[in-house]
């Protein structure tokens, strides 16, 4: 298995996407968004391959201006968008690898990563894990790299026990940045249930 941390573009394009890469969208669907991400300036894809099949990646990107993190002006805040590892593939420790050598290559130093963990995305089906032991999976994966669990009043984080909020906070990270993300994590609006 071979890690490759921010694959351009055309790399991705050239390669075939395991059929099992499923839970956010089609594999084909899915391999275009990588390419997508992987082409903007500020995305990186890191990719676990095995021949000339993608197995697992890992997509950080800005984020979407709809989204409470896309507010930020800094520029600074960027997010884990996805982190996935085709069922064959998983339990080899692919998805901390891609992790741990993006991180390590310092570009998100002076960053702050915000992970939104979802119920919605976890493979409860195929893992036969409860969302409780599902999220705490994640997290633990997260931790190892340096994030930890924030508190928000994001209405879609909160709504759900077993949602979180996670973030790494680069250690070059400048102090606007970090401002930032505190101001957004409590942006104090209601929810689409007119709920805090």
């Amino acid at each position: 298995m071979r890690i490759e941390v921010c694959a351009p573009p055309e790399r991705i394009a050239g390669l075939k996407m395991h059929p099992d890469l499923n839970i956010f969208r089609p594999p084909a669907r899915q391999k275009q968004a990588l390419v997508e991400i992987a082409a903007s300036p500020d995305g990186c894809v890191t990719l676990a391959t095995d021949g000339n099949q993608i197995v697992g990646y890992a997509a950080f990107h800005r984020p979407d201006p709809f989204e409470r993190w896309g507010r930020d002006e800094t520029g600074g805040i960027y997010e884990l968008g996805a982190v996935e590892v085709a069922p064959a593939y998983r339990g080899q420790g692919l998805a901390r690898r891609m992790l741990k050598e993006t991180f390590e290559t310092g570009r998100f130093d002076d960053k702050v990563v915000v992970a939104a963990l979802y119920y919605w995305h976890y493979d409860l089906e195929r893992t036969g894990l409860s969302a409780f032991a599902y999220r705490d999976l994640l997290e633990r994966l997260y931790q190892s790299v340096g994030f930890a669990v924030y508190p928000t009043d994001d209405p879609d984080i909160y709504a759900h026990v077993e949602n979180a909020l996670m973030a790494r906070i680069g250690p070059r990270a400048p102090k606007e940045v970090k401002e930032s993300f505190e101001a957004l994590r409590f942006t104090h609006e209601e929810g689409p249930w007119g709920c805090l």
